[in-house]
């Protein structure tokens, strides 16, 4: 092997060596972390202990040992609902199921095993704490149910940032118009399962990005949403922006099957009529349609899973407006003091001297002498 292809393999293997470095970083902002110490009924802490935390929507699952000083932690899990388990060999089993993790949360779960034979168990069933010790951020996080039932035109996510304390979106909508704690709306940082979803030039979210004309020039399907969660304070790993950060987990399949489909719409056939067009009974057009589905299951139980899903948009809107044409009668009424009758406006202009274009008197109708030749 010559010297320019040793240098080659030498640059392949530290790039790919720094992007396996890296996935751990891309995924810290769709995933939550989940840890504590084992103590026994005096307070002391126990290492070896062994702590299973099971995700039981997907079956999977990872075992850790506790340290010396008898603390466990779990990074980098998916959002879902938890099982613990703790056990160590002269104490009772110990599980504590319904252990719910949010998107970026970080959850600390302490755990005491009584002395006992192993194969006896105690169940917990005491709730999380509402407020998070791990850490002092301050934010929350709005769940697939809250998101779902929350009424919400076009179905765009980004308008139920504003019920997070902090977030406020300029009346209207449109580009740079949500903004944190009063700081520019390009402060803001936007995490989509982990990925950066920022376009560099305005510093805009790419989710859902204000468009020329509708709703969103890209759209997330809100089914697809498993939460979302708002920091007003990040952490220091998220410290590009003085702004909050708004981190995205989609769904992913579990162990059963579930899907869904939606369609809403609207039509001008319930709209009252507009007061400001002329005529009888007109009506603004409009129609607009959104529609979608979601599929999702094993692709191998415990093992392996899918999630497909579509959503679309159909719309067309009218443009009124009223136009005046102008009129043959010769006694047609003007509107807004401009004569409406082009025979009137053919007697003006010739009564003042200015001379008459043949072109425009053959394409209006009308010969020299402002008369009707047809």
């Amino acid at each position: 092997m010559n010297s320019l292809s040793k240098k080659v393999a030498l640059i392949l293997s530290v790039g790919f060596a720094v992007f396996l470095i890296a996935i751990p970083a891309f995924s810290q902002g769709n995933t939550g972390r989940i840890l504590g110490n084992i103590t026994d009924t005096s307070g002391a802490l126990i290492p070896g202990a062994s702590v299973t935390i099971t995700n039981v929507e997907r079956g999977t699952s990872q075992t850790l040992v506790t340290n010396e000083a008898g603390a466990y932690n779990a990074p980098s899990l998916p959002p879902g609902t938890y099982l613990i388990r703790a056990e160590l060999s002269g104490f009772k089993t110990v599980e504590r199921p319904n252990v719910v993790l949010e998107v970026g949360k970080e959850l600390k779960i302490d755990i005491t095993l009584e002395p006992g034979a192993l194969n006896e168990k105690v169940t917990i069933t005491v709730e999380v704490p509402l407020i998070e010790t791990a850490n002092a951020v301050l934010g929350g996080t709005l769940q697939p149910g809250t998101i779902a039932d929350l009424p919400l035109n076009g179905r765009n996510f980004m308008n139920l940032l504003q019920l997070r304390p902090g977030v406020t979106i300029y009346p209207g909508g449109g580009a740079w118009t949500q903004t944190t704690n009063g700081l520019r709306p390009e402060h803001n940082v936007y995490i989509l399962d982990g990925i950066t979803a920022m376009e560099p030039l305005g510093g805009q979210s790419t989710i859902n990005s204000v468009s020329l004309a509708g709703d969103a020039a890209s759209l997330l399907a809100i089914d697809t949403i498993q939460e979302f969660s708002t920091q007003q304070n990040p952490k220091a790993e998220y410290g590009w922006k003085p702004g909050s950060v708004t981190s995205l987990a989609l769904k992913s399949g579990t162990n059963a099957w579930h899907g869904t489909g939606n369609y809403f719409f609207r039509t001008d056939k319930t709209d009252a009529r507009n007061p400001f067009l002329l005529g009888e009974g007109q009506k603004q057009e409009i129609g607009l349609g959104e529609f979608g589905a979601t599929i999702g299951g094993p692709l191998k139980q415990d093992k392996a899973f899918f999630f497909f899903a579509y959503e679309g948009q159909r719309y067309h809107v009218g443009n009124p407006t009223a136009f005046a044409y102008p009129s043959m009668d010769p006694r047609a009424l003007p509107i807004a003091g401009t004569t409406t009758s082009i025979i009137s406006a053919c007697n003006t202009v010739r009564a003042a001297g200015t001379p008459l274009s043949p072109t425009s008197l053959k394409i209006s109708g009308l010969d020299a002498n402002c008369n009707r030749t047809s």
